[in-house]
């Protein structure tokens, strides 16, 4: 296979932009941080074209989604700063009714608690495969990790997920 060319690349931005920033913003990064986060991964990915062999695109992109992360939260670590965060996939429209709005903003705060309370290697490998779809075979291209752990990793995650998912229910029923 050879490598993939920049006419590929920028069909790939733009069929994949919404993932990656779908995958960033679960993976921790701030809605603050995460246009410019998402900004960096295409950035890569165009100058290393040369190097994404034909087929392995989505991976390839994922993973350097997920490093740009890991770069971000270190950073900002560093900073020990911490930014007001947004509602996940907030929007402006007039269109649901404002309980629905409630309902669906609650949900996603919900999910993202949840969510922060798994170890990133969890974290990664359930929003990949739950939220962004990908398969295990391209999981593990993307995390650099066998398939064999994508499928530990994605059936730990359910578990832990599950359960903090109990517990942040039950603390909201009190």
């Amino acid at each position: 296979m050879g490598a993939v060319s920049e006419e590929r690349v920028a069909e790939l931005i733009a069929r994949e932009y919404a993932s990656v920033w779908r995958f960033l913003r679960r993976l921790g990064v701030p809605s603050s941080d995460v246009d410019d986060t998402a900004q960096r991964v295409f950035a890569r990915v165009l100058a290393k074209a040369h190097r994404i062999q034909a087929g392995a695109e989505r991976a390839y992109l994922m993973r350097a989604a997920f490093r740009a992360a890991l770069e971000q939260q270190r950073a900002r670590k560093r900073q020990a700063a911490r930014a007001i965060e947004l509602d996940v996939d907030e929007t402006l429209s007039a269109c649901p009714p404002p309980e629905q709005t409630l309902l669906d903003r609650e949900g996603l705060a919900l999910l993202d608690r949840a969510l922060a309370t798994l170890p990133e290697d969890l974290r990664a490998a359930l929003t990949l495969f739950e939220i962004e779809g990908l398969t295990f075979t391209e999981i593990a291209v993307a995390l650099e990790i066998p398939r064999g752990t994508v499928a530990s990793r994605v059936r730990r995650a359910r578990e832990r997920f599950t359960e903090a998912l109990r517990r942040l229910e039950a603390g909201t029923r009190r």
